[in-house]
């Protein structure tokens, strides 16, 4: 029986991987925003390699592998690639029919890694991290303590180009608060725009009980922009934001307008959309307000 240290979590494109919770929480766990990984039972942790090795001969002889693995918890890319390598090796000797792996990663422990060690973790099967790079604007990443600044993402995103690992990063719409709220939205378009990822996905930020934001929240330090405010800076971040040939997705459950598109070919149509609901003013061709109330629940 395979043991999860509960809650976990996984990007919604990974809903038919087999999740292997080779660390336990998130290396890093200072942003402010974040209530993921706030839990005593969540303290970061490496399992040790005979516990990874036996999930693994359980899920197999399980049949609970098919062709997809991602590696949990919030930052599995903190291992060591002497770590990682003989991680996917087991995976792959177990399950020869596995096509990719993938997990989260952070902007320092790519920049640790390195061009080098993500070519050889490539040779070996990671082909694509998960970043949240959250915002571009320097001011908010340092209020919200990310770790790591514009510069920095934009040189990690940089060093998985050389290392042929796509790259798909996570933006937060609202993270700059009401008074940085258009600040933040451009400045990040103009990073994704340096960073060139081959995926995008804005969600809506959520504050929940639990993260350090929400007492924030709670003191009158931070507010979070209104819906028209959050579809405003959907408008500013697209407008910003020049893609090679990257998919931009917002239809994520906490976003007022979801969109699905490729840029840059669909980025002219996807402007005109949100500029059509934004001149409306008219709530009913936003996302009812019940779909970001359910996910608050969990």
């Amino acid at each position: 029986m395979i043991e999860y240290v509960n809650p976990f979590f996984r990007p919604p494109s990974e809903a038919k991987s087999f999740i292997l919770q080779a660390t336990i929480g998130c290396s890093h766990n200072n942003c402010t925003y974040c209530a993921m990984y706030r839990k005593e039972e969540q303290k970061f942790r490496v399992r040790p390699m005979d516990e990874i090795k036996e999930i693994i001969d359980t899920a197999t002889q399980s049949d609970l592998i098919d062709d997809r693995v991602f590696i949990a918890d919030g930052n599995a890319l903190v291992l060591s690639k002497k770590k990682l390598i003989e991680i996917m090796d087991y995976l792959k000797e177990k399950n020869p029919g596995i096509e990719r792996i993938r997990m989260y990663a952070n902007v320092g422990d790519i920049l640790r890694q390195g061009t080098s060690n993500l070519k050889e973790l490539k040779e070996h099967g990671l082909d694509m991290v998960y970043i949240g790079f959250e915002s571009g604007d320097d001011i908010v990443l340092e209020r919200i303590k990310k770790g790591a600044n514009h510069e920095q993402t934009v040189s990690a995103s940089l060093i998985l180009k050389e290392a042929g690992i796509m790259n798909s990063a996570m933006v937060l719409l609202g993270m700059g608060g009401t008074d940085r709220s258009l600040e933040h939205a451009e400045a990040t378009g103009k990073l994704l725009t340096s960073c060139d990822p081959e995926y995008v996905g804005a969600l809506s930020l959520q504050v929940r009980p639990g993260a350090p934001l929400y007492e924030e929240m709670e003191r009158g330090e931070f507010e979070l922009p209104n819906k028209f405010q959050l579809v405003k800076e959907l408008e500013v971040l697209v407008q910003n934001t020049e893609l090679t040939d990257g998919y931009f997705f917002s239809n994520h459950i906490s976003n007022y307008l979801p969109i699905k598109a490729k840029f840059p070919e669909d980025k002219e149509r996807v402007l005109a959309e949100i500029r059509t609901v934004l001149e409306s003013g008219d709530e009913s061709l936003l996302r009812p307000d019940y779909y970001r109330d359910v996910i608050n629940q969990y």
